[in-house]
Protein backbone atom coordinates (compact mmCIF):
# COMPACT_ATOMS: atom_id res chain seq x y z
CA UNK A 1 0.00 0.00 0.00
CA UNK A 2 1.35 3.42 -1.02
CA UNK A 3 2.26 5.60 1.96
CA UNK A 4 1.03 9.19 2.07
CA UNK A 5 3.28 11.83 3.61
CA UNK A 6 2.01 14.30 6.18
CA UNK A 7 3.03 17.15 3.85
CA UNK A 8 0.95 15.68 1.01
CA UNK A 9 -2.06 15.35 3.28
CA UNK A 10 -1.68 18.97 4.41
CA UNK A 11 -1.50 20.19 0.82
CA UNK A 12 -4.59 18.19 -0.14
CA UNK A 13 -6.43 19.55 2.89
CA UNK A 14 -5.54 23.13 1.87
CA UNK A 15 -6.78 22.62 -1.68
CA UNK A 16 -10.04 21.06 -0.51
CA UNK A 17 -10.61 23.89 1.98
CA UNK A 18 -9.70 26.76 -0.33
CA UNK A 19 -9.41 25.99 -4.06
CA UNK A 20 -8.17 28.96 -6.12
CA UNK A 21 -10.77 31.05 -7.92
CA UNK A 22 -9.39 29.93 -11.30
CA UNK A 23 -9.50 26.23 -10.39
CA UNK A 24 -11.43 25.33 -13.56
CA UNK A 25 -8.81 26.88 -15.84
CA UNK A 26 -6.01 25.15 -13.94
CA UNK A 27 -7.82 21.80 -14.06
CA UNK A 28 -8.27 22.06 -17.83
CA UNK A 29 -4.61 22.94 -18.31
CA UNK A 30 -3.34 20.12 -16.08
CA UNK A 31 -5.68 17.61 -17.73
CA UNK A 32 -4.38 18.49 -21.18
CA UNK A 33 -0.76 18.43 -20.00
CA UNK A 34 -1.41 14.90 -18.72
CA UNK A 35 -2.84 13.86 -22.09
CA UNK A 36 -6.27 13.10 -20.63
CA UNK A 37 -9.61 13.77 -22.31
CA UNK A 38 -12.66 14.77 -20.27
CA UNK A 39 -13.95 11.23 -20.77
CA UNK A 40 -10.64 9.77 -19.51
CA UNK A 41 -10.78 11.89 -16.37
CA UNK A 42 -14.43 10.96 -15.82
CA UNK A 43 -13.54 7.26 -15.95
CA UNK A 44 -10.64 7.67 -13.53
CA UNK A 45 -12.59 9.66 -10.96
CA UNK A 46 -16.22 8.64 -11.36
CA UNK A 47 -17.14 12.33 -11.80
CA UNK A 48 -19.73 12.92 -14.52
CA UNK A 49 -18.25 14.36 -17.74
CA UNK A 50 -20.72 17.25 -17.74
CA UNK A 51 -19.60 18.23 -14.25
CA UNK A 52 -15.92 18.26 -15.28
CA UNK A 53 -16.76 20.33 -18.37
CA UNK A 54 -18.76 22.87 -16.32
CA UNK A 55 -15.97 23.18 -13.73
CA UNK A 56 -13.39 23.82 -16.45
CA UNK A 57 -15.61 26.45 -18.10
CA UNK A 58 -16.21 28.26 -14.81
CA UNK A 59 -19.95 27.48 -14.94
CA UNK A 60 -19.93 25.64 -11.62
CA UNK A 61 -17.70 25.16 -8.60
CA UNK A 62 -16.30 21.78 -7.59
CA UNK A 63 -17.81 20.33 -4.42
CA UNK A 64 -15.43 19.10 -1.69
CA UNK A 65 -16.17 15.50 -2.71
CA UNK A 66 -15.44 16.27 -6.38
CA UNK A 67 -12.24 18.07 -5.41
CA UNK A 68 -11.14 15.02 -3.44
CA UNK A 69 -11.81 12.71 -6.39
CA UNK A 70 -9.92 14.99 -8.80
CA UNK A 71 -7.02 15.36 -6.36
CA UNK A 72 -6.70 11.57 -6.25
CA UNK A 73 -5.47 11.60 -9.88
CA UNK A 74 -1.78 12.16 -9.13
CA UNK A 75 -0.85 13.02 -12.72
CA UNK A 76 -2.93 16.21 -12.42
CA UNK A 77 -0.69 17.44 -9.57
CA UNK A 78 -3.63 19.25 -7.95
CA UNK A 79 -1.97 19.17 -4.52
CA UNK A 80 0.64 21.52 -6.03
CA UNK A 81 -1.93 24.20 -6.87
CA UNK A 82 -0.89 26.37 -3.97
CA UNK A 83 2.52 26.92 -5.57
CA UNK A 84 0.89 27.92 -8.84
CA UNK A 85 -1.40 30.62 -7.46
CA UNK A 86 1.14 33.37 -7.94
CA UNK A 87 0.96 33.00 -11.72
CA UNK A 88 -2.74 32.12 -11.81
CA UNK A 89 -5.11 33.61 -14.34
CA UNK A 90 -7.52 35.73 -12.31
CA UNK A 91 -8.76 38.13 -14.99
CA UNK A 92 -11.82 37.52 -17.13
CA UNK A 93 -13.42 39.31 -20.06
CA UNK A 94 -17.17 39.09 -20.57
CA UNK A 95 -18.26 38.33 -24.12
CA UNK A 96 -19.93 41.74 -24.36
CA UNK A 97 -16.78 43.66 -23.34
CA UNK A 98 -15.53 45.48 -26.44
CA UNK A 99 -13.93 48.80 -25.38
CA UNK A 100 -12.87 49.73 -28.91
CA UNK A 101 -16.46 49.44 -30.14
CA UNK A 102 -17.71 51.34 -27.09
CA UNK A 103 -15.28 54.21 -27.75
CA UNK A 104 -16.40 54.34 -31.38
CA UNK A 105 -20.01 54.45 -30.23
CA UNK A 106 -19.30 57.28 -27.81
CA UNK A 107 -17.40 59.18 -30.51
CA UNK A 108 -20.41 58.86 -32.83
CA UNK A 109 -22.79 60.19 -30.16
CA UNK A 110 -20.54 63.12 -29.24
CA UNK A 111 -20.25 64.17 -32.87
CA UNK A 112 -23.97 63.82 -33.45
CA UNK A 113 -26.81 66.31 -32.88
CA UNK A 114 -26.83 65.83 -29.10
CA UNK A 115 -28.50 63.48 -26.65
CA UNK A 116 -27.64 61.20 -23.77
CA UNK A 117 -24.26 59.57 -23.14
CA UNK A 118 -24.47 56.10 -21.58
CA UNK A 119 -22.86 56.79 -18.23
CA UNK A 120 -20.51 53.82 -18.10
CA UNK A 121 -18.75 55.20 -21.19
CA UNK A 122 -17.39 58.09 -19.13
CA UNK A 123 -14.88 55.76 -17.47
CA UNK A 124 -13.46 54.16 -20.61
CA UNK A 125 -10.37 56.14 -21.53
CA UNK A 126 -7.40 56.32 -19.12
CA UNK A 127 -7.65 60.06 -18.50
CA UNK A 128 -11.35 59.81 -17.60
CA UNK A 129 -10.54 57.00 -15.19
CA UNK A 130 -7.75 59.08 -13.65
CA UNK A 131 -10.11 62.06 -13.26
CA UNK A 132 -12.72 59.90 -11.51
CA UNK A 133 -10.04 58.38 -9.27
CA UNK A 134 -8.90 61.86 -8.23
CA UNK A 135 -12.48 62.84 -7.33
CA UNK A 136 -13.25 59.69 -5.35
CA UNK A 137 -9.98 59.94 -3.44
CA UNK A 138 -10.20 63.64 -2.67
CA UNK A 139 -9.89 64.57 1.00
CA UNK A 140 -13.38 66.07 1.04
CA UNK A 141 -15.07 62.96 -0.40
CA UNK A 142 -13.15 60.56 1.84
CA UNK A 143 -13.81 62.63 4.95
CA UNK A 144 -17.50 63.24 4.23
CA UNK A 145 -18.59 59.89 2.80
CA UNK A 146 -16.08 57.14 2.09
CA UNK A 147 -14.68 56.91 5.60
CA UNK A 148 -18.19 57.12 7.09
CA UNK A 149 -19.74 54.08 5.38
CA UNK A 150 -20.85 51.73 8.21
CA UNK A 151 -18.90 48.71 6.93
CA UNK A 152 -18.56 47.13 10.39
CA UNK A 153 -22.33 47.01 10.87
CA UNK A 154 -22.87 45.85 7.31
CA UNK A 155 -20.36 43.02 7.69
CA UNK A 156 -21.92 41.87 10.98
CA UNK A 157 -25.39 41.67 9.43
CA UNK A 158 -24.11 39.82 6.33
CA UNK A 159 -22.38 37.23 8.53
CA UNK A 160 -25.55 36.82 10.58
CA UNK A 161 -27.61 36.20 7.43
CA UNK A 162 -25.04 33.82 5.93
CA UNK A 163 -25.49 31.29 8.78
CA UNK A 164 -21.96 29.95 8.34
CA UNK A 165 -21.91 29.27 4.59
CA UNK A 166 -19.23 30.59 2.22
CA UNK A 167 -19.68 33.99 0.59
CA UNK A 168 -19.14 35.00 -3.04
CA UNK A 169 -19.03 38.81 -3.12
CA UNK A 170 -19.57 40.67 -6.41
CA UNK A 171 -18.34 44.28 -6.56
CA UNK A 172 -20.46 45.71 -9.39
CA UNK A 173 -18.89 48.86 -10.83
CA UNK A 174 -16.12 48.57 -8.25
CA UNK A 175 -14.03 51.57 -9.36
CA UNK A 176 -10.76 51.42 -7.41
CA UNK A 177 -12.09 48.60 -5.21
CA UNK A 178 -11.14 50.17 -1.89
CA UNK A 179 -14.58 50.00 -0.31
CA UNK A 180 -15.13 46.42 -1.50
CA UNK A 181 -11.73 45.39 -0.13
CA UNK A 182 -12.40 47.06 3.22
CA UNK A 183 -15.69 45.17 3.54
CA UNK A 184 -13.95 41.86 2.71
CA UNK A 185 -11.43 42.51 5.48
CA UNK A 186 -14.23 43.09 7.97
CA UNK A 187 -16.05 39.95 6.83
CA UNK A 188 -12.83 37.94 7.20
CA UNK A 189 -12.40 39.22 10.76
CA UNK A 190 -15.76 37.64 11.63
CA UNK A 191 -15.11 34.24 9.99
CA UNK A 192 -12.91 31.24 10.85
CA UNK A 193 -9.39 31.18 9.36
CA UNK A 194 -8.99 30.85 6.44
CA UNK A 195 -12.24 32.67 5.64
CA UNK A 196 -14.51 31.06 3.02
CA UNK A 197 -14.64 34.20 0.89
CA UNK A 198 -14.24 35.02 -2.78
CA UNK A 199 -14.26 38.52 -4.26
CA UNK A 200 -15.28 39.24 -7.85
CA UNK A 201 -14.50 42.77 -9.03
CA UNK A 202 -16.39 43.99 -12.11
CA UNK A 203 -15.81 47.28 -13.89
CA UNK A 204 -15.98 48.63 -17.42
CA UNK A 205 -12.75 50.62 -17.01
CA UNK A 206 -9.59 48.58 -17.56
CA UNK A 207 -7.57 51.26 -15.74
CA UNK A 208 -9.77 51.30 -12.64
CA UNK A 209 -10.23 47.53 -12.59
CA UNK A 210 -6.46 47.01 -12.74
CA UNK A 211 -6.03 49.37 -9.81
CA UNK A 212 -8.80 47.63 -7.87
CA UNK A 213 -7.42 44.16 -8.54
CA UNK A 214 -3.89 45.04 -7.43
CA UNK A 215 -5.17 46.80 -4.31
CA UNK A 216 -7.48 43.92 -3.34
CA UNK A 217 -4.87 41.26 -4.06
CA UNK A 218 -2.25 42.98 -1.91
CA UNK A 219 -4.70 43.29 0.97
CA UNK A 220 -6.53 39.96 0.75
CA UNK A 221 -4.10 37.39 -0.65
CA UNK A 222 -2.24 37.06 2.70
CA UNK A 223 -5.60 36.06 4.21
CA UNK A 224 -6.14 33.41 1.49
CA UNK A 225 -9.09 35.26 -0.06
CA UNK A 226 -9.41 34.72 -3.81
CA UNK A 227 -9.78 37.82 -5.98
CA UNK A 228 -11.03 37.74 -9.57
CA UNK A 229 -11.15 40.74 -11.92
CA UNK A 230 -13.89 40.82 -14.57
CA UNK A 231 -13.92 43.32 -17.44
CA UNK A 232 -17.54 44.14 -18.16
CA UNK A 233 -20.62 46.29 -17.66
CA UNK A 234 -22.65 45.77 -14.48
CA UNK A 235 -25.80 46.17 -16.59
CA UNK A 236 -24.92 42.77 -18.13
CA UNK A 237 -24.86 40.69 -14.93
CA UNK A 238 -27.39 38.22 -16.36
CA UNK A 239 -25.02 37.50 -19.25
CA UNK A 240 -22.12 36.52 -16.98
CA UNK A 241 -22.77 33.29 -15.01
CA UNK A 242 -19.53 33.75 -13.07
CA UNK A 243 -21.30 36.53 -11.14
CA UNK A 244 -24.33 34.56 -10.04
CA UNK A 245 -23.93 30.81 -10.64
CA UNK A 246 -24.71 28.71 -7.55
CA UNK A 247 -23.51 25.09 -7.77
CA UNK A 248 -26.27 22.88 -6.42
CA UNK A 249 -23.75 20.71 -4.58
CA UNK A 250 -22.29 23.57 -2.51
CA UNK A 251 -24.16 25.83 -0.11
CA UNK A 252 -22.90 29.35 -0.68
CA UNK A 253 -24.40 32.82 -0.54
CA UNK A 254 -23.95 35.52 -3.15
CA UNK A 255 -23.58 39.15 -2.03
CA UNK A 256 -23.92 41.84 -4.71
CA UNK A 257 -22.25 45.15 -3.84
CA UNK A 258 -23.07 48.50 -5.42
CA UNK A 259 -21.07 51.06 -3.49
CA UNK A 260 -19.80 54.53 -4.32
CA UNK A 261 -23.22 55.83 -5.36
CA UNK A 262 -23.44 53.46 -8.34
CA UNK A 263 -27.16 52.94 -7.72
CA UNK A 264 -27.85 56.61 -8.42
CA UNK A 265 -26.17 56.39 -11.83
CA UNK A 266 -28.46 53.63 -13.15
CA UNK A 267 -30.92 54.82 -15.78
CA UNK A 268 -33.76 52.43 -14.90
CA UNK A 269 -33.42 50.91 -11.42
CA UNK A 270 -36.59 48.71 -11.56
CA UNK A 271 -35.37 47.07 -14.76
CA UNK A 272 -31.93 46.49 -13.24
CA UNK A 273 -33.18 44.94 -9.98
CA UNK A 274 -35.77 42.82 -11.75
CA UNK A 275 -32.93 41.44 -13.87
CA UNK A 276 -30.71 40.96 -10.81
CA UNK A 277 -33.53 39.15 -8.97
CA UNK A 278 -33.76 36.69 -11.85
CA UNK A 279 -30.04 35.89 -11.38
CA UNK A 280 -30.09 35.68 -7.58
CA UNK A 281 -31.11 32.69 -5.49
CA UNK A 282 -33.54 33.07 -2.56
CA UNK A 283 -31.53 34.33 0.38
CA UNK A 284 -28.84 36.05 -1.68
CA UNK A 285 -28.00 39.59 -0.56
CA UNK A 286 -27.29 42.96 -2.14
CA UNK A 287 -25.75 45.96 -0.39
CA UNK A 288 -26.31 49.41 -1.90
CA UNK A 289 -25.34 52.88 -0.86
CA UNK A 290 -27.15 55.96 -2.09
CA UNK A 291 -27.77 59.64 -1.55
CA UNK A 292 -31.06 60.69 0.07
CA UNK A 293 -33.50 63.38 -1.04
CA UNK A 294 -32.82 66.85 0.30
CA UNK A 295 -36.52 67.69 -0.12
CA UNK A 296 -39.54 65.56 -1.11
CA UNK A 297 -39.59 64.94 -4.86
CA UNK A 298 -43.21 66.10 -5.14
CA UNK A 299 -42.35 69.58 -3.84
CA UNK A 300 -42.14 72.53 -6.28
CA UNK A 301 -38.88 72.50 -8.22
CA UNK A 302 -37.66 75.78 -6.72
CA UNK A 303 -37.89 74.27 -3.22
CA UNK A 304 -35.88 71.20 -4.21
CA UNK A 305 -33.25 73.37 -5.88
CA UNK A 306 -33.01 75.55 -2.80
CA UNK A 307 -32.58 72.52 -0.51
CA UNK A 308 -30.03 70.65 -2.64
CA UNK A 309 -26.57 72.18 -2.71
CA UNK A 310 -25.74 70.43 -6.01
CA UNK A 311 -27.84 73.03 -7.86
CA UNK A 312 -25.99 76.02 -6.49
CA UNK A 313 -22.43 74.81 -5.84
CA UNK A 314 -20.19 76.23 -8.55
CA UNK A 315 -17.17 74.64 -6.89
CA UNK A 316 -18.69 71.19 -7.47
CA UNK A 317 -19.13 71.91 -11.18
CA UNK A 318 -15.53 73.07 -11.39
CA UNK A 319 -14.34 69.93 -9.58
CA UNK A 320 -16.29 67.74 -11.99
CA UNK A 321 -15.20 69.69 -15.08
CA UNK A 322 -12.26 67.44 -16.02
CA UNK A 323 -14.18 64.21 -15.44
CA UNK A 324 -17.44 65.19 -17.16
CA UNK A 325 -16.05 67.54 -19.79
CA UNK A 326 -12.92 65.55 -20.64
CA UNK A 327 -14.55 63.07 -23.07
CA UNK A 328 -16.21 65.91 -24.97
CA UNK A 329 -12.97 67.87 -25.23
CA UNK A 330 -11.17 64.77 -26.51
CA UNK A 331 -13.84 63.45 -28.87
CA UNK A 332 -15.94 66.39 -30.13
CA UNK A 333 -14.31 67.46 -33.38
CA UNK A 334 -14.23 71.21 -33.97
CA UNK A 335 -15.18 72.03 -30.37
CA UNK A 336 -15.02 75.76 -29.63
CA UNK A 337 -16.94 76.13 -26.40
CA UNK A 338 -18.16 73.92 -23.56
CA UNK A 339 -20.37 74.83 -20.60
CA UNK A 340 -21.53 72.46 -17.87
CA UNK A 341 -24.71 73.07 -15.88
CA UNK A 342 -27.10 71.13 -13.66
CA UNK A 343 -30.79 70.43 -14.20
CA UNK A 344 -33.46 68.83 -12.02
CA UNK A 345 -35.44 65.79 -13.18
CA UNK A 346 -38.34 64.63 -10.99
CA UNK A 347 -39.86 62.02 -13.31
CA UNK A 348 -37.73 59.06 -12.24
CA UNK A 349 -38.47 55.32 -12.30
CA UNK A 350 -38.26 54.96 -8.50
CA UNK A 351 -41.14 56.79 -6.77
CA UNK A 352 -40.05 59.59 -4.46
CA UNK A 353 -36.67 60.07 -6.14
CA UNK A 354 -35.24 62.88 -8.23
CA UNK A 355 -32.11 63.27 -10.33
CA UNK A 356 -29.39 65.89 -10.49
CA UNK A 357 -28.49 65.90 -14.17
CA UNK A 358 -25.26 67.32 -15.54
CA UNK A 359 -25.66 68.75 -19.04
CA UNK A 360 -23.01 70.02 -21.43
CA UNK A 361 -23.67 72.80 -23.95
CA UNK A 362 -21.31 72.30 -26.89
CA UNK A 363 -20.46 75.04 -29.37
CA UNK A 364 -19.00 74.44 -32.82
CA UNK A 365 -18.28 77.13 -35.41
CA UNK A 366 -21.18 77.72 -37.76
CA UNK A 367 -23.36 75.03 -36.12
CA UNK A 368 -26.33 75.19 -33.75
CA UNK A 369 -25.80 74.63 -30.04
CA UNK A 370 -25.74 70.95 -29.07
CA UNK A 371 -26.68 69.61 -25.66
CA UNK A 372 -25.56 66.35 -24.08
CA UNK A 373 -26.73 64.72 -20.87
CA UNK A 374 -23.37 63.48 -19.62
CA UNK A 375 -24.09 62.31 -16.08
CA UNK A 376 -26.82 61.96 -13.48
CA UNK A 377 -26.91 61.16 -9.80
CA UNK A 378 -30.16 60.43 -8.00
CA UNK A 379 -31.50 61.09 -4.53
CA UNK A 380 -33.91 58.63 -2.91
CA UNK A 381 -36.66 58.54 -0.34
CA UNK A 382 -35.42 55.46 1.53
CA UNK A 383 -38.89 54.19 2.44
CA UNK A 384 -40.21 54.45 -1.11
CA UNK A 385 -37.02 52.91 -2.48
CA UNK A 386 -37.51 49.93 -0.15
CA UNK A 387 -41.13 49.59 -1.25
CA UNK A 388 -40.08 49.64 -4.89
CA UNK A 389 -37.41 46.98 -4.30
CA UNK A 390 -39.94 44.82 -2.44
CA UNK A 391 -42.22 44.81 -5.50
CA UNK A 392 -39.23 43.64 -7.55
CA UNK A 393 -38.46 40.66 -5.32
CA UNK A 394 -36.13 42.16 -2.70
CA UNK A 395 -36.78 42.61 1.03
CA UNK A 396 -34.96 45.35 2.90
CA UNK A 397 -33.27 43.81 5.95
CA UNK A 398 -31.67 46.93 7.39
CA UNK A 399 -30.66 50.48 6.52
CA UNK A 400 -27.98 52.69 8.00
CA UNK A 401 -27.85 56.43 7.42
CA UNK A 402 -24.43 58.06 7.45
CA UNK A 403 -22.39 61.05 6.31
CA UNK A 404 -22.94 64.79 6.85
CA UNK A 405 -26.48 65.38 8.15
CA UNK A 406 -27.19 61.67 7.50
CA UNK A 407 -27.88 62.38 3.82
CA UNK A 408 -26.46 59.07 2.60
CA UNK A 409 -27.57 55.53 3.40
CA UNK A 410 -26.59 51.89 2.99
CA UNK A 411 -29.33 49.34 2.37
CA UNK A 412 -28.95 45.59 2.81
CA UNK A 413 -31.60 43.76 0.80
CA UNK A 414 -32.33 40.07 0.35
CA UNK A 415 -33.79 38.10 -2.54
CA UNK A 416 -37.26 36.90 -1.52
Amino acid sequence: MESVSEESLLKETEILASPPANFGELLRRRRKEAGLSVADLARKTGVVRTTIHNIEQGLTTASPQTLKLLASVKVLRLTELDASREGALDTWFTQQYDPLQMVRGMDAVLNGPGGQIEQTLLYLDPQSAADWHALSNSEQYITSFRSKIPLDKLAERIIRESKGVGLDVDGLGCGDGKTETALMQRLADLMPTPPDLQLYLLDISHVLLSEAYRFALDALAPRRISVVAIHGNFNDVSKNPLLYMHPRSIRRMRVFLMMGGTLGNIHDEPWFFRDLAACAQPGDLAALDCQLVRAPADQPEEQIRAADQAFRAKQQLEAYSSFLGGPLRRHCRGLQGLRLHTELATHCPVPGSYAVEFWADVEKEGEPLRQFLVWRTKRYDIEKLSQCLHRLGWNTLQTWKYGPEKLAAVLLIQRQ
